[in-house]
């Protein structure tokens, strides 16, 4: 704009001292369209004409409309401006209604009971934004709370913030045109009273705002933070595997079940390669949406897994790959194993039967002959016998529900040492076992369950090793190892791989000629289930290690 065409216009600034209002009033007003600017090289601009006729229509009397300068902010009550403008809150409620319809007409469409609401909302609004401008800086912090309250409410009944910002854009506009139409009302050097009423009102809305945007965003933040708990919750307590891998083909998430799935920790799978933690022999392509693979782990142990996958983006750029794994291994097996089950139980339960029966024909023709300690010795072989069904009876029962994958555990904080002392109570021969565990040592597991897995691990040790047996435990991280070690010449070279893995008649793990591995089976089904992993190692010198582990409390 050059030098003509600024003459009689005022910068902002100079309209303030001719008006005797501060410059963030005079802004106010030209937003609320009682004055009109210009735009210049140095800012905007207000004609004096204009700000003459502004000054002349709310002036008062013949006195010169200039006088307004000379008067003193000290005579004036903003006050009473405010009384009158909390007087004025409820018809400033329905005139933000007809303004919101104007930008959004589907608000047109309203119940009367929805248009009610709104106008009491926008009415204690009104009243909020007038308090605080009344109480100036000595403002309760229980009213910032009750407005960020207000923010929060809206986040949660999923109000767009464009909206509640909108809303608080209309409140602004209201307020400042009521305030000049109430200062009108007064008559001559209204703009005085106005000015200081301003410089309460302007910052008060300022602070509206900031406090219900506050609550409004800290609303947003706790439900995407709930949210994230929740579904990292699930995430977390799935069965399924659940993994997430870049472009590399790095692992960059894993959780537990993943872990148990492949027989890894879960700090082993995190920027390991997925390949390799599944099986380095195993052909898959990343990108693939679903695929069946057979993966040998790293314990040598043999599972069919369905892999599923979807692309991850960030901001519309492929950055990597999610996927959940599901060992169908059970599911792909199960007529095979109704029918070796079956084959089993024929076989397992001859040789403790064929005991009874012989223990308890000997009793029935010469038991007279016998003498007490003779009786009580044959009682206790039959007793142990008869357990040796029972726990029998009970893994057959628990390896129909593993494969069925119905197998429920109910987990809860265990001292693993007195566990362990009450699994050897209900083993036969036990005074070859000892127990080197420091108590305190507390797992995350069903003691049930734990029991029959020791149990199992000691009875196969005396079975088929050699005393002494020693088990042993200790903390490893996150996790707690159980080692059951046994004196005897461990496993036959070749059949480590399947000891944990397959439970078949004609190909049975076997330690020895007549030993039918159905206890390991249900060892590591009942392990996993409780979120933990099992193995084998041959001893430090010589000997067999069976190991597993339980989740620390």
């Amino acid at each position: 704009m050059s030098g003509d065409d600024v003459r009689g216009k005022m910068t902002l600034p100079e309209a303030a001292g001719i008006l005797s209002l501060p410059v963030e009033s005079v802004v106010a007003l030209v937003g609320a369209g009682y004055l009109h600017t210009t735009a210049s090289d140095d800012g905007p601009r207000v004609a004096l004409g204009d700000l003459k006729a502004f000054l002349a229509r709310n002036a008062d009397g013949d006195d010169p409309v200039l006088d307004l300068v000379d008067v003193s902010l000290d005579d004036l009550d903003p006050q009473s401006l405010l009384d009158a403008l909390d007087g004025r809150s409820e018809d400033m409620a329905r005139r933000a209604l007809d303004l919101l319809v104007t930008v959004f007409p589907e608000a047109g469409r309203w119940s009367l009971g929805q248009q009610a609401r709104f106008i009491e909302e926008a009415r204690s609004r009104f009243e909020a934004i007038l308090a605080v401008a009344s109480l100036g800086d000595q403002v309760d912090e229980e009213l910032v709370d009750d407005l960020a309250a207000v923010g929060a409410d809206a986040a949660r009944s999923l109000t767009p913030l464009p909206e509640v910002l909108l809303v608080l854009r209309i409140s602004r506009d209201l307020v400042v045109q009521t305030a000049v139409e109430v200062a009108e009302e007064r008559g001559r050097h209204w703009g005085l009273a106005l000015s200081l009423l301003l410089t309460r009102v302007l910052p008060a809305l300022d602070r509206l705002t900031d406090a219900v945007a506050r609550g409004y965003w800290s609303a947003v933040i706790e439900r995407q933070e709930e949210s994230s708990a929740r579904f990292a919750n699930m995430v977390e307590q799935s069965t399924d595997g659940v993994y997430e891998v870049n472009l590399d083909g790095r692992v960059s998430y894993a959780n537990a079940a993943l872990g148990v799935i492949l027989g890894r920790r879960t700090d082993e799978l995190v920027d390991a390669s997925f390949i390799e933690v599944l099986d380095p022999a195993t052909q898959f392509a990343l990108d693939a949406e679903e695929i069946e693979v057979v993966v040998r782990r790293a314990d040598g142990v043999v599972r069919v897994l369905d892999i599923r996958s979807v692309e991850r983006h960030v901001d519309g750029v492929l950055v990597g790959y999610d996927g959940t794994v599901r060992d169908v291994t059970a599911a792909l097996r199960f007529e095979e194993l109704r029918n070796d089950l079956l084959a089993l139980l024929g076989h397992e339960l001859r040789q403790p039967l064929t005991t009874i029966v012989g223990l308890s024909s000997t009793l029935e023709a010469h038991g007279e002959e016998f003498e007490a300690a003779s009786v009580e010795v044959v009682g206790e072989k039959i007793r142990q016998q008869a357990e040796r069904i029972s726990r029998l009876t009970d893994d057959l029962y628990e390896v129909s529900r593993l494969d069925y994958d119905t197998q429920l555990v109910n987990r809860r904080r265990l001292d693993i040492a007195s566990v362990v002392n009450g699994a050897l109570a209900a083993v036969a021969g036990t005074d070859d076992v000892r127990v080197e565990i420091e108590p305190g040592l507390v797992v995350l597991a069903d003691r049930r369950r734990v029991e029959q897995v020791v149990a199992n691990l000691v009875e196969n040790a005396l079975r088929y090793g050699a005393p002494p047996v020693v088990v042993t435990a200790e903390e490893d991280g996150d996790e707690v190892v159980v080692r059951v070690h046994d004196n005897g010449q461990g496993v036959p070279v070749g059949i480590e791989a399947d000891l944990f893995s397959k439970l078949t008649l004609t190909g049975l793990p076997r330690r020895t000629s007549d030993a039918n591995g159905l206890g390991l089976a249900v060892v590591r089904g009942l392990v996993e289930a409780m979120g933990g992993r099992v193995w084998y190692e041959p001893g430090a010198e010589h000997g067999a290690d069976f190991c597993f582990t339980l989740p620390t409390a």
